[in-house]
């Protein structure tokens, strides 16, 4: 059955550690990241219970773009505390039934956009993919470096944040009166280039200090014009975290999440998992968020082009 699901883009952010420089994700793509997501590594919530992984993940090839496609799956269960019995009567119950949503997800290699389909409620978001593929990336490097004592791998850098949608930062920053503190996190790019002074200078003295990540902090910002245009500049490429006070007195803490906006996408539930991925990357292909690509991004795209037709031509061989 045909259904609307939602879309989001994010920027897959993944730079590995070597003799203190932040070598691109395609350097090691073929030796951490590839494996590293195929190897089955479960992440669990410590918090919820709940166990994430990924399924079906491969190269592909879309539009003529080399991506990296998958499902990121949510082992869960649902609790039922109440139901109606054959005689029609309310009872009350104690019930857990196993649940295993997931998420579509496809990861533009020319320049690590990433967009992510939740396939019904409850599917994995933006956040959970974040933090499975930390854990997932980490484990590998560790558990391969514990093994080998020599030619040890990169430790990676991610950092999966959606893309901020430029309407949604207005209409969010207008319903506020205060904000009581506005928090930005960046950290080392993947072939992007800022066009925020600002992030630059932030970014060249991480290197100064031989330090991965960092954040700059504005107490009671009064121009939140100011600060809407910096979000907006942030494209992905910074998490923010805004403490804000609303008219009514209510507080609350905006992350980028509450900044992004999510489009619909028509999915055949009954469609096989290539079909709806081709579909997915039919409408994605039309939307800047995903196809933005600065000139670095191309340049490391193309020195490592010819290494992933060799793994996609070899996929196809073995099949």
């Amino acid at each position: 059955m045909i259904e609307k699901k939602n879309l989001y883009i994010a920027n897959f952010n993944c730079t590995f550690s070597k003799d203190k420089k932040n070598e691109p994700l395609l350097s090691n793509f073929e030796k951490i990241l590839l494996p590293a997501f195929t190897q089955g590594i479960i992440y669990k919530n410590s918090k919820t219970g709940n166990e994430f992984l990924f399924e079906d993940v491969e190269l592909s090839l879309k539009n003529g773009i080399f991506v990296l496609v998958g499902l990121i799956v949510k082992r869960t269960h649902l609790e039922i505390k109440t139901r109606y019995n054959d005689s029609g009567e309310l009872i009350t119950t104690n019930d857990l039934v196993p649940s295993d949503p997931f998420s579509y997800f496809i990861i533009n290699l020319q320049n690590h956009r990433m967009a992510l389909v939740k396939n019904q409620k409850g599917s994995p978001t933006v956040s959970d993919f974040d933090k499975l593929a930390s854990h997932i990336l980490s484990t590998y490097v560790r558990e391969y470096n514990n093994s080998v004592s020599e030619s040890k791998l990169p430790k990676p850098n991610l950092n999966v944040v959606t893309v901020p949608h430029s309407g949604k930062i207005e209409e969010e920053l207008k319903k506020i009166k205060k904000i009581e503190s506005a928090v930005l996190r960046f950290y080392p790019l993947n072939g992007d280039i800022s066009t925020n002074e600002l992030f630059n200078e932030l970014r060249e003295m991480l290197d100064e200090v031989d330090s991965k990540t960092g954040s700059t902090q504005f107490n009671n910002p009064q121009n939140h014009r100011k600060i809407t245009e910096i979000l907006k500049d942030t494209k992905g490429t910074v998490r923010p975290t805004l403490r804000v006070i609303y008219g009514n007195g209510s507080k609350r803490t905006l992350r980028e999440n509450d900044f992004s906006e999510s489009t619909k996408i028509d999915l055949d539930d009954a469609a096989p998992f290539h079909d709806n991925m081709n579909e997915i990357s039919g409408k994605v292909i039309n939307q800047p968020q995903y196809n933005e690509t600065s000139e670095e991004n191309a340049s490391i795209y193309q020195r490592y082009f010819s290494k992933l037709e060799h793994i996609f031509k070899r996929k196809l061989e073995e099949k």
